[in-house]
């Protein structure tokens, strides 16, 4: 007798109803008579006093050659064991008596077995015949060419989903966990070969199981039980989440997660998580020989586009707001404060530059102040003369820079070039006839203009208080100090030399004073985009290509547009960002400056200088929630953590260093957005200040009180509110749970306070910012 006849190995069938049983020990019994089949046992024969009887149950599914299992009265244990069996690999025959009567519709809507098949019996000598009569033992093969790395994780969902279910699959995707799923409501069956292939190319399986009080309870436990066990048997990592102590059997109890209030689940989802991302790691090669020589390598360049304009191209992400403005079909450009204004501004002018035949004006008039302009001449003219004063006022600006950027440009050039030189010696002329506007820079020479215009009109209006009527001619000489019908004359024969002319315009709301926006401001604004689609127009009826663009803040931009009659005339995009993946694309860029394979992904190499979760949430997905969807703020965090770590000796980011990161990053936010805050309105720039060592959720009730103490009206509180909502300080939690904030409906704030309006009669509640936690001791 040849070792090739021998069976070896566990007969399990559950305990109740005894009749299976009986009949079972009795099969084997008859069986043993034949030495082939005295290594073929039933559970109850093992020797489990004092021990673990799932550890001694699977241990004797390793060590036989065949399992058999009786499926007549399913139940958790059994079907486990079979799913354990197959994921071993190991050959498993499946019976079931006949003469007992069972739940054929529970057989029907678990699906499992039909599509593996079952060998019946009525009584002990015809179990004994299928066991004698066993000749083929190959398991059930099942092989893989690759683990699926891009959805890693299969979820089986029960068919009613209740709040857990929910929470779980928020959870889920929080961790950035990508999924494929088991869901009754879309497939309806389980299809064993189906589950198998499923199963078989994950990293891990997550399963919950499903108190015995809901309906259809017992379908999906048996289903969840079968996936459980070939997880288990092809080594898996696995997540059985259980509420409560019902129902997984104490067999298995060991092998549950267990939690008695979602925050628990959490937990082991972020236990979870972190082990899946180290599976996919493992399954990788290393992109650099050491991940701490990586940390150290890589290269953040500077959060702010002013301090890193030189190396901007080298990891830029060109958006399709970037290709609008370089086609020229944009006027105002407009985001948030470190929404990547700036960054847009050098890389579009970097690039049109290249080509030396363009004109590129690029202005960025810091320090530039109205005040006193606006003090001593617009404050004492009437509103249709200050808005002609204002425009006429740009425009001849506008103008001298044209002048002052060719002269400087073809200083050289234009004496090579005998189409240019006579009109640059004209220009040159005509320019130089104010030696104090010709010199300096941009700023000096808008500051020297302002002061000259407010000297020679407090000389015209000597000592009137009064509004003064001002008619045009004497704007005009007010204003100009050069004969502007000739400078514009001889631009007009001078410029279709060039191939096209920019006009660049950022950081003029910089320049204006830090108490908020006032409507001579937005005047200002609209003044200058008149007189630049005035020289566009002039120079474009010559067949020279102009374009202007000016860069503004959001709030300063919305006040433009209510300003204006004509909603639709001015041509913007807006820089905030929305998608996360574009955010993450802006690290991935400046990760791969030190010399790193441009195909890798984002993903690729964070998880090789970071730990993949904190807090049950994948790492990159907790740091985005507290960027405020910003680019500067998500490289200011993400540098401070590389830093923490550093200095730490670590050789990856770790959880500790994202803490303390986000200790320093919080507290340098509230400042920042306050400073914000009280640009718009200087009576609540200590507003947040007032949310110090609150809940992360406040009522209504609770957010007035913290408003009110500013000391303010109850028409500013609500501006006040609303000033919070603009720059995502607060949101309001959705019935899903997740929160959302005004990035999160595309800074759309009339659809936002739709939403809200939609959840006032369930009692809204206000969230704040993850971002804001760390710098004002939220409890959460």
């Amino acid at each position: 007798m040849s070792n090739s006849d021998l069976l070896s190995g566990l007969f399990a069938y559950p305990a109740t109803p005894t009749p299976v049983g009986a009949t079972i020990c009795t099969a084997l019994d008859k069986c043993h008579l034949d030495s082939r089949y005295r290594g073929l046992v039933s559970w109850e024969e093992l020797d489990i006093p004092g021990r673990l009887i799932q550890t001694e149950i699977l241990t004797k599914i390793d060590s036989g050659n065949i399992f058999f299992a009786d499926i007549t009265f399913p139940n958790f244990n059994v079907v486990f064991e079979i799913g354990y069996a197959i994921g071993s690999k190991k050959r498993c025959i499946i019976t079931k008596n006949a003469a007992l009567k069972d739940d054929q519709q529970l057989f029907r809507e678990i699906g499992v077995f039909d599509t593996l098949g079952y060998a019946p019996y009525q009584d002990s000598n015809g179990l004994c015949e299928i066991i004698t009569g066993m000749r083929d033992k190959l398991a059930l093969s099942f092989e893989i060419e690759s683990l699926n790395n891009s959805a890693p994780v299969y979820l089986v969902l029960p068919d009613v989903k209740t709040d857990l279910e929910t929470h779980l699959i928020s959870r889920i995707k929080k961790a950035r966990l990508f999924y494929r799923s088991f869901d009754p409501q879309e497939t309806g069956r389980l299809s064993a070969l189906d589950a198998i292939e499923q199963v078989s190319v994950s990293h891990g399986i997550i399963v919950p199981f499903v108190n015995s009080v809901y309906k259809k309870s017992d379908i999906h436990n048996m289903r969840a039980a079968f996936i459980a066990g070939l997880a288990f048997g092809m080594e898996k990592k696995i997540l059985l989440l259980q509420n409560g102590d019902d129902p997984i059997p104490l067999d298995y109890r060991d092998f549950v997660s267990r939690y008695r209030h979602p925050g628990e689940m959490d937990n082991h989802i972020s236990e979870f998580a972190s082990a899946i991302t180290a599976s996919i790691q493992s399954s990788r090669p290393p992109i650099i020989d050491r991940a701490d020589n990586l940390l150290k390598r890589l290269d953040l360049g500077a959060s702010s586009a002013e301090n890193e304009f030189r190396d901007l191209g080298e990891y830029y992400l060109v958006t399709s707001e970037y290709q609008s403005v370089e086609r020229g079909e944009v006027q105002v450009v407009a985001g948030r404060k470190g929404s990547g204004k700036s960054a847009l501004f050098f890389q579009l002018r970097d690039k049109i530059r290249r080509n030396k035949r363009n004109v590129v004006i690029d202005l960025k008039p810091e320090g530039f102040e109205l005040l006193k302009f606006k003090e001593q001449v617009l404050d004492y003219l009437e509103e249709g003369t200050r808005a002609h004063t204002i425009t006429a006022f740009w425009e001849y600006l506008l103008l001298l820079e044209i002048c002052h950027k060719i002269l400087d440009k073809d200083r050289i050039t234009h004496v090579r070039n005998h189409n240019l030189y006579e009109p640059y010696q004209r220009l040159s002329e005509l320019y130089a006839s104010d030696l104090y506007i010709s010199e300096g820079d941009f700023a000096e020479r808008m500051r020297f203009i302002t002061q000259k215009i407010t000297e020679e009109y407090s000389l015209h209006r000597g000592d009137e208080k009064s509004v003064h009527r001002l008619q045009t001619g004497e704007i005009t000489k007010l204003l100009h100090r050069h004969d502007v019908p000739e400078l514009r004359n001889i631009l007009l024969k001078y410029l279709p030399n060039k191939e096209s002319l920019w006009l660049l315009l950022d950081n003029l709301d910089k320049g204006w004073p830090p108490h908020g926006i006032t409507t001579d401001d937005v005047l200002s604004l609209r003044c200058l985009l008149d007189a630049m689609a005035k020289l566009q127009r002039e120079f474009r009826n010559r067949g020279i290509t102009t374009n202007g663009v000016v860069f503004i803040r959001n709030d300063v931009y919305e006040n433009l547009i209510s300003s204006l009659s004509d909603r639709g005339k001015i041509s913007h995009v807006l820089l905030d960002w929305t998608d996360t993946d574009l955010l993450l694309e802006v690290l991935r860029r400046r990760f791969i400056k030190i010399g790193m394979d441009e195909s890798l992904s984002f993903v690729d190499i964070w998880h090789q200088i970071c730990v993949s979760h904190i807090n049950g949430q994948n790492s990159e997905g907790y740091i985005l929630d507290r960027s405020m969807m910003r680019p500067r703020s998500l490289i200011e965090y993400v540098k401070q953590c590389r830093g923490h770590a550093i200095n730490m000796g670590h050789s990856k980011i770790e959880v500790e260093d994202i803490i303390r990161a986000e200790e320093v990053y919080s507290t340098k936010l509230v400042t920042d957005i306050s400073l914000e805050i009280g640009d718009v309105m200087p009576v609540a720039s200590d507003v947040l200040y007032e949310l110090i060592e609150s809940t992360s959720e406040l009522s209504y009730e609770q957010l007035q009180t913290a408003v009110s103490r500013l000391d303010i009206d109850e028409t500013q509180r609500l501006a006040v509110i609303d000033l919070l909502i603009w720059y995502a300080v607060i949101g309001f939690r959705r019935e899903s749970g997740e929160p959302t904030f005004i990035y999160t409906v595309g800074y759309d704030m009339k659809r936002f306070n739709a939403l809200l309006r939609n959840r006032e009669d369930s009692g809204v509640k206000y969230v704040i910012n993850p971002a804001f936690w760390s710098g004002l001791e939220i409890s959460h």
